[in-house]
Parts: C-alpha cells; sequence; structure tokens
C-alpha cells in the first residue's frame, strides 16, 4: 500500500507541468513577462527539526509521512522550475541559504546544481555562513568569494540577518558587502521579522535603516531589502516607509515584495501597493514571492499582487518594471519578453 502511494505521488509531481498557462500575465491585452526573485531551494535532511514541524503544519495527519518526499522535488530544480510553469513565470532567483538557528541550510554548491538544470530560467543565489565568525570568518569569506566566482550561474547573494543572527550595523560583517560589490553581484537581505523559530526582532537585525551606514559606504553594492519591510510575524508594514524612504535616497537601493502576495498579508496588501505607488517608487521594486512554499504558491501570489496592482492604479509600464524589468536592469541581462496577444 506504502509502496503503491508513493508511486501515485511521484506521477502526480512529474505531471504537474502539464496543461499550464501560457507564459506571462494579461493586463490591458498585452501579456506582461515575470520574473520571480526570491525562490528557495532546499532538502528535507537539511530543515532544522523545529522548521520541519513548522512545514508539516500544512499535512494532514494520515500523509505526514509524504512531507519528506513532497519537499525534496518542491524544493529541487525539477520542483521550481514545474512552479514556475504553473504560474506562467518565466525565470526565477533562487536562495542558498545558510541559517542553521532558523531555517535551515541550502549550501551554495547544491544551489549552483540546481540552477545548472536550466540556466536560462533560474538564477543563483549564494550565501555565507556567518555563525562562528570570530572562529572561521576568514575562511568563510575566502569560500564566499570563491564561490561567488567560480561556481555556476551565481548571479546574486542572499543574507538574511534575522535568521543568521547577525546586526545589519555590525561592521566585522561589512566585508561581504564589499566582496559582492567588487565582484557586481546583488544582495538580496530579509529585512523585517519572520514568524520562524528562532528568528531575531530587534531593530538591529529587522530595521533597514540600520543598513544606512553601509549603503553609504558601498556605493558600488546593489541591496535589495527583501520582504520591503513586512513583518509577517505581526502582520503589519512595520518598516515599509523606511525601505521606501532607502529606496528612493540611493541609487544602490531596491526593494522586494516577498510574501506580500500570500493569504497572511491580504489585509495589508492595498496598504503596501497604495504607499508604492504614492512615492512613484515602481522603478525601485522588483518583484518575489518567497516560494515554493507549496504546489501553486507562486501563481496564487502572482495572482493577488497583479490584482492589487490593477487596483491601486499602477500603469501597465510600472506593471511591466515591477515583474521583470527591473530585475533584468539590475543584474544586467536581456529583457524578458513572451507573445503578445494580436
Amino acid at each position: 500500500m506504502r509502496r503503491s502511494l508513493i508511486i501515485v505521488l511521484a506521477a502526480v509531481l512529474l505531471t504537474a507541468g502539464c496543461g499550464n498557462p501560457p507564459p506571462g500575465v494579461e493586463v490591458d491585452g498585452q501579456r506582461l513577462p515575470v520574473v520571480d526573485i526570491h525562490l528557495h531551494a532546499g532538502t528535507w535532511d537539511q530543515l532544522p527539526p523545529w522548521f520541519q514541524d513548522r512545514v508539516s503544519e500544512r499535512v494532514p495527519r494520515g500523509f505526514k509521512w509524504t512531507v519528506r518526499l513532497l519537499s525534496d522535488y518542491n524544493l529541487s530544480g525539477k520542483g521550481i522550475l514545474a512552479e514556475l510553469d504553473r504560474a506562467g513565470v518565466s525565470a526565477g532567483g533562487v536562495f542558498a541559504l545558510y541559517s542553521p538557528h532558523t531555517t535551515g541550510l541550502a549550501p551554495n554548491e547544491f544551489v549552483s546544481e540546481q540552477v545548472s538544470i536550466d540556466p536560462q530560467r533560474l538564477y543563483g543565489f549564494a550565501s555565507i555562513r556567518v555563525d562562528q565568525w570570530n572562529v572561521d570568518g576568514e575562511a568563510q569569506l575566502a569560500k564566499f568569494e570563491s564561490d561567488l566566482a567560480n561556481l555556476d550561474h551565481m548571479v546574486g547573494v542572499k543574507l538574511a540577518h534575522a535568521h543568521q543572527q547577525f546586526r545589519f550595523d555590525d561592521e566585522r560583517y561589512y566585508r561581504i558587502y564589499e566582496v559582492a560589490g567588487r565582484l557586481g553581484k546583488p544582495i538580496y537581505l530579509h529585512t523585517a521579522t519572520s514568524p520562524n523559530p528562532g528568528t531575531r526582532f530587534e531593530p538591529p537585525y529587522t530595521d533597514p535603516l540600520y543598513l544606512e551606514q553601509a549603503i553609504q559606504r558601498y556605493p558600488e553594492t546593489i541591496f535589495i531589502l527583501g520582504h520591503a519591510g513586512w513583518d509577517s510575524r505581526d502582520k503589519t508594514l512595520k518598516y515599509v516607509d523606511a525601505c521606501i524612504e532607502l529606496a528612493l535616497r540611493y541609487d544602490n537601493v531596491y526593494m522586494e515584495p516577498g510574501a506580500l502576495g500570500a493569504r497572511r498579508a491580504e489585509a495589508v496588501l492595498p496598504d503596501f501597493l497604495g504607499r508604492i505607488k504614492r512615492a512613484n517608487a515602481a522603478h525601485k521594486l522588483i518583484y518575489g514571492s518567497d516560494g515554493p512554499q507549496f504546489p501553486t504558491y507562486a501563481k496564487s501570489h502572482l495572482k493577488a499582487f497583479v490584482a492589487g496592482m490593477q487596483n491601486a492604479g499602477f500603469t501597465t509600464e510600472e506593471m511591466r518594471m515591477i515583474l521583470a524589468d527591473n530585475f533584468s536592469r539590475v543584474f544586467g541581462l536581456p529583457k524578458f519578453e513572451v507573445a503578445n496577444n494580436e
């Protein structure tokens, strides 16, 4: 019986991409391309026990045994591509992860392998381990620079100060920013808090204004403020205004709205998009979802976010910038295009 269920689940996973929509989203008679900068890779065994429990919450009791199988597929390159296909998304950024005290590990080498499955659609973001910095910081920094320079298809950097438990303004880690800028790799940084166990909640780990000194010191380094200050633990737009302020003040600062199209953020999404629109900050927002999380998440997040932009009065060109063109510009890539209806 168990073997039969595994075969059935595998068949469902392998055929999940069938009947996918065409790439892009329909807006005012045009199909706009979409790039999702914020996607996670990994394996079940590299999630800490408390995070495994959180992932398992969505699964009915009698099917808990399937979580390992589903997670390993969903967080693989093939699973991420299937999720993008279901959403009509052209390409995505895939994050490495070194957060052993919160969300687990997804080593740079693993991410490089996953994005190599389709480097025209998947772009890797390397990370760095900092939990024993006073002991092995020099070695970790050397490996980080080597990985950025030598691993295949690494276009950027992912940091999560609240999860990795180091302050935005701790100058011991500023060389990470220097390396990224020198190698031309934009840095995505998680801002605000999350409900994950082990996350730091104090402002120096969550408030992007604590990054301002580093932003000023490293003007060649591009900083992308992840989640745009959305506090997913308290479900508030706690640091959104600070993110907008920094993005408009500095040429090397951008924002990303990961998880703001999720169900837990539906009450604040109109307010968030209204603030972006009123600030004329569409040119500083790079779309991301914080997926894949579960099958169809990328699709539902995108649908909610696009509807929110339409309701907030964004023009088609502003939406095109947010959904794809800003990513291409910041990462020095050709613009993504999709076929339009005539």
